[in-house]
């Protein structure tokens, strides 16, 4: 196992195409980090760095103290799983998962040793002389897993790997990665679109978006206190609410201002810099529907209600924008009604109109 460094690790394509802009962060020995955001951000590439695949414009790559930037990749001992499995077709699963051991020269008795283990890990030992083209998705995708596995990394790479999987496929290799992971320890660097899976699998998610970091943390963290809109708005489903507006006071004390509707704000969203225009944050789950729409709380129009298994989906027009609040299935809030709704005031996020930088503000 090792540690992973980023030392100001930039790429640019091109003249002036920048893929990754300055990664200056470490991955904890034997942690589970996901490099999550939108196509196009950089993650993959940064995971192609780390693999030895792409050449850094610029920048160090350490494993530990050893710096590994100009190393070939077969001198990095790392394993990596691509979105496709790469399996060999015409070999069974035992010479899949054999072949990196053949090529290393490993004896015979070690590689029968490792195969069975790793087979019993897996649990695919009944498939050990089947051909890729005889296994479910599932499977293949297991196979893959092992055949990176049976090598004992330092650095263990995913690259989406189960973004070819159905629904509930996904839902049972993610739980399977993360037993995984628990046994073996190994360091595992997940790279993902899908902030589903970096929230559920990660000690730690990285948030990029166009080559830059946007936030680093614990999946919790990242979600109770994004650094910015981009945050915000990316991690999340539904995504975080927010509503463009200005602060005033009165009687002391700071509020949100949109087309006739207030907000009381916290004191613990006063003050480290001045601003007017915000940006006002709520999640779906925050925000609690009552019948009474009077001035006590913020009125709304239901414009749908969609049924989402044990969840409603409640699409609701407010001061000119639609915002969505979670509720329990049961609830009796159906499309047309006029409704009130309450801000758990304790879970309200401000972020400044200009910037978008999340931030305690005082009203000026």
């Amino acid at each position: 196992m090792a540690r992973v460094r980023f030392d100001k690790l930039r790429k640019v394509f091109g003249r002036d195409v920048v893929a990754v802009a300055g990664l200056d962060f470490e991955i904890a020995d034997g942690s589970f980090v996901s490099l999550v955001g939108p196509s196009g951000c950089g993650k993959s590439t940064a995971l192609r760095m780390i693999a030895g695949l792409e050449e850094p414009t610029s920048g160090r790559l350490l494993f530990d103290d050893r710096d590994v930037t100009g190393l070939e990749p077969r001198d990095r001992d790392i394993a990596m799983v691509f979105q496709s499995y790469a399996l060999y077709p015409h070999m069974s699963v035992r010479e899949n998962l054999e072949y990196g051991l053949r090529k290393r020269r490993v004896p015979a008795a070690e590689r029968d040793q490792r195969v069975a283990r790793i087979a019993a890990m897996l649990h695919i030992e009944p498939f050990l002389e089947r051909k890729p083209r005889q296994l479910s998705g599932g499977q293949r995708q297991r196979v893959a897993l092992g055949r990176a596995l049976i090598r004992d990394p330092e650095v263990f790479l995913l690259d989406e790997p189960l973004s070819n999987l159905d629904a509930k496929l996904r839902v049972h290799m993610r739980a399977e990665l993360a037993t995984l992971h628990a046994r073996v320890g190994t360091t595992m660097i997940y790279v993902t679109h899908d902030q589903l899976e970096a929230m559920t699998l990660s000690d730690r998610i990285v948030v990029m978006s166009q080559g830059v970091v946007q936030q680093i943390g614990p999946p919790e963290e990242v979600y109770a206190r994004p650094a910015n809109r981009f945050v915000a708005e990316f991690i999340g489903t539904p995504s975080m609410n927010l509503m463009a507006g200005e602060l005033d006071e009165e009687g002391g004390k700071a509020r949100f201002r949109r087309n006739g509707v207030t907000v009381p704000l916290p004191d613990s969203l006063t003050a480290a810099a001045d601003a007017r225009q915000v940006l006002l944050g709520i999640r779906p789950e925050d925000i609690r529907i009552t019948a009474d729409s009077g001035e006590a709380t913020i009125p709304a129009q239901v414009a749908v209600a969609e049924l989402a298994g044990a969840e409603k989906y409640i699409y609701l027009d407010v001061a000119g924008m639609q915002i969505i609040a979670r509720t329990d299935a049961d609830s009796p809030v159906r499309g047309g009604d006029r409704v009130g709704l309450h801000f758990r005031p304790d879970r309200l996020h401000l972020f400044d109109g200009t910037s978008d930088e999340a931030k305690a503000i005082r009203a000026g």
